[in-house]
């Protein structure tokens, strides 16, 4: 399916560079395209590159590959068509293309002998294994980004105070297209199986041991006596866990123009954290919310992303230390909305707000791309690599780490190699790029050794680009491997890479793969 996008002016259901060249040609495929809902039409209503239903049809059909055009309410597509033949019957030869692709999907899919198929799966729905496998998910991916004086774990019979406009929903932990477009978040009943913070911990320490008041809407605002009910309950308490975040949204209903969350929720945690109960901050929401003040205001937070339906479930386990948690965050978390456009992996001439007096930039964000905590701790041997010269395409580097659980209890740890490349000739270099990871399961002091093994592929980039079958090429130069994310290599200092956690290998090929005399463009 294409989307709504498009790229240097160009909508991609009428982009031939994408659409033919790089999707048909340089990446093979053969099977249906089908445009993203009634995006043939938005050339006329919103593109604005065709003046009628008839030339948006001609203008995707003949620029680019499409086969279907999602549209089920109306007959646009079909009268583009019948007009488009009226007018050209060579174009008969064009239909014909999309007509034999998705011919091809019904029978490669059996849809002329069942028509609907699946019905006899209907009954799995909800089934113990999904249920299993839903709950695993959400242990895993579930983020401590913040445990100030190791916080957490809590003990079961701690006192405790729960709050938040999350913390009894089931859809706002699911987000949007759960169930319907927007999601639902006020619906809980059409979600059968799920778990809300609140039921999970009314199973695992009983209602007596804490007591439950939301007071707050998913927009900030609530009123002054629901404030002084939260405070005085949480005064109480010697937790407070705060379930904030977002509402159910989905494509431009749920657009903002504002990253921070709304002020009335900051609000609303700090004057629970001023009456002296600690706050753990639990998020639900679908993209970083700016957070303000409230890193530095309460003692732990974690990042529930979108668990679903049994997020709850999964989020008590880890708070109340029943399962360690082992997610690491996949994006990266801006701290202030200067820099929000920047990823773990930009170019080295991407530059932030602020200067050191060292002279370097440095992109300060709240929490960086695979940012994850642990109950317990991880310790690194120095990295170590198969060989340090590299000749030729076939020969590969096999990275070897050992990796040790130092602390008191099991866990799960990711290791995460990134490939540096501190000069190239081809395009400005990323700081960065993530080439492999693997997650590992740890009991107390064991140790295990962690290997990856990086070949040309990993080091190449494609060259030329699309429409020119993505030929990938590598030029003789020094790259740089680093373990773990948070690790600095410090790549552009005038001696050799210092730190343990780094290690440095050369291609040399004696090969240049753009031609004696050629330029890269």
């Amino acid at each position: 399916m294409e989307n709504y996008i498009s790229i240097n002016g160009v909508p991609t259901v009428s982009n031939a560079k994408l659409m033919n060249a790089l999707l048909r040609d340089d990446l093979g495929f053969d099977g249906m395209m089908v445009t993203d809902y009634a995006e043939i039409n938005q050339l006329t209503d919103f593109h604005r590159t065709a003046r009628n239903e008839t030339e948006a049809t001609r203008i995707s059909l003949t620029r680019a590959s499409v086969d279907m055009s999602m549209v089920a309410q109306d007959t646009s597509f079909y009268n583009g068509t019948k007009a488009l033949l009226e007018q050209s019957p060579q174009f008969r030869e064009r239909l014909k293309e999309s007509a034999r692709r998705v011919v091809k999907m019904k029978l490669q899919l059996g849809l002329y002998e069942t028509p609907v198929p699946g019905e006899e799966n209907l009954a799995l729905i909800g089934n113990d294994d999904d249920i299993s496998a839903a709950l695993e998910l959400a242990r895993e991916s579930i983020v401590l980004l913040q445990n100030n004086d190791s916080t957490l774990p809590i003990k079961e019979d701690a006192s405790v105070f729960l709050t938040g406009f999350t913390a009894d929903n089931i859809g706002r932990m699911c987000g949007g297209w759960t169930i319907a477009w927007q999601g639902y978040s006020d619906q809980d009943h059409l979600l059968t199986k799920g778990i809300t913070v609140k039921s999970a911990m009314e199973t695992l320490v009983g209602n007596d041991s804490f007591s439950f008041f939301n007071g707050l809407h998913p927009n900030g605002s609530y009123t002054e006596a629901d404030l002084a009910t939260a405070k005085e309950l949480a005064s109480k308490a010697e937790y407070t866990i705060a379930v904030i975040g977002e509402d159910t949204y989905a494509e431009k209903p749920g657009d903002i123009d504002d990253l921070a969350l709304p002020v009335g929720q900051i609000e609303y945690v700090k004057e629970l954290a001023s009456t002296g109960t600690k706050v753990i901050l639990v998020l639900f929401e679908g993209r970083p919310r700016l957070l303000g003040e409230l890193p530095e205001t309460v003692h732990a937070v974690v990042n529930g992303l979108l668990a679903c339906e049994l997020g709850g479930q999964a989020m008590v386990e880890i708070i109340y230390g029943k399962v360690n948690p082992s997610g690491r965050m996949p994006i990266t978390y801006p701290k202030d909305q200067a820099n929000i456009q920047m990823t773990y992996n930009h170019p080295v001439t991407s530059m932030c707000q602020t200067q050191e007096s060292d002279g370097a930039y440095y992109c300060e964000n709240q929490w960086d791309f695979g940012t994850g905590l642990s109950y317990t701790e991880f310790t690194y041997s120095e990295v170590h690599l198969s060989r340090n010269v590299v000749t030729s395409s076939a020969e590969d580097v096999v990275v070897s780490v050992d990796v040790t659980n130092s602390g008191s209890v099991a866990g799960k740890e990711t290791v995460m190699l990134f490939l540096i490349q501190p000069y190239n000739s081809l395009n400005v270099p990323e700081i960065k790029q993530l080439k492999k990871f693997s997650k590992i399961s740890l009991e107390p002091g064991q140790k295990q050794n962690v290997n990856f093994t990086l070949t040309a592929d990993d080091w190449s980039v494609y060259y030329p680009q699309v429409g020119h079958g993505l030929k990938k090429v590598a030029e003789d130069c020094d790259y740089v491997v680093a373990i773990k994310p948070e690790t600095d290599c410090d790549v552009y200092n005038e001696t050799a890479v210092a730190n343990p956690l780094c290690a440095t290998f050369s291609l040399n090929t004696g090969e240049y793969p753009f031609g004696t005399f050629e330029e890269p463009w």
